[in-house]
């Protein structure tokens, strides 16, 4: 089983990965003070439970430390979409200007990422600007997590999951990265088990 660290571009791009990393990057992604109010909550979770499963952590040296798994937090689509929008803000996502997702049940999401390619050469022959249609499920146990891309468009155009693991590869090869691949797992964030959605929600197991 492959492993590899979870960054935005694993989330948003579980789905395409680091495709679009590979030119000169653009203006990063601003987000208002309302919107990291709003991925707050989110935030401060993972830093907690990251806190709690470090080794020195006073809970994890307790007796009666809670077993992984055996809680969780739910948070809402929006608080998920702003925690989104603050990671692409603060990751200087060269190409990927928003991001937003529909959670469903039985962790399935549909999502819609706006790109902007900048100025020639960087755009090449497609339009500067587009829409990623995208739609799947994920799957996620011991703290790893492997996204589905069932349907996946370019504004009107259908893509092949198979295309996209190509360009992955090329995108690699230019990077000097190891070849990703959208069958890969990926880390979750650290003291996290699993994921789980339901309609209009998200799910931290952790």
């Amino acid at each position: 089983m492959k492993k590899r660290a979870l960054s935005l571009s694993g989330l948003a791009l579980g789905v395409l990965l680091s495709v679009l990393l590979v030119a000169a990057a653009a203006a990063a992604v601003e987000v208002t003070p309302e919107i990291r109010a709003r991925a707050a909550g989110i935030t401060a979770a993972l830093d907690r439970i990251e806190a709690e499963g470090r080794p020195s952590s006073p809970a994890r040296g307790s007796a009666s430390a809670p077993a992984p798994g055996s809680r969780s937090l739910t948070f809402t689509e929006a608080e998920f979409n702003a925690y989104v929008a603050c990671r692409l803000a603060d990751a200087n996502e060269p190409f990927v200007k928003l991001a937003e997702f529909k959670l469903l049940k039985g962790d399935r999401y549909e999502g819609r990422i706006a790109i902007d390619l900048g100025k020639p050469p960087a755009s090449g022959l497609l339009p500067q600007k587009q829409d990623l249609l995208l739609s799947g499920r994920f799957e996620s146990r011991d703290g790893q997590i492997r996204i589905e891309l069932d349907k996946l468009y370019l504004g009107t155009q259908p893509i092949s999951p198979d295309f996209v693991d190509l360009i992955i590869a090329v995108a690699s090869r230019l990077q000097g990265t190891e070849p990703t691949s959208l069958e890969d797992w990926y880390d979750l964030p650290p003291g996290i088990v699993r994921l789980e959605t339901r309609p209009g929600q998200v799910v931290i197991v952790y």
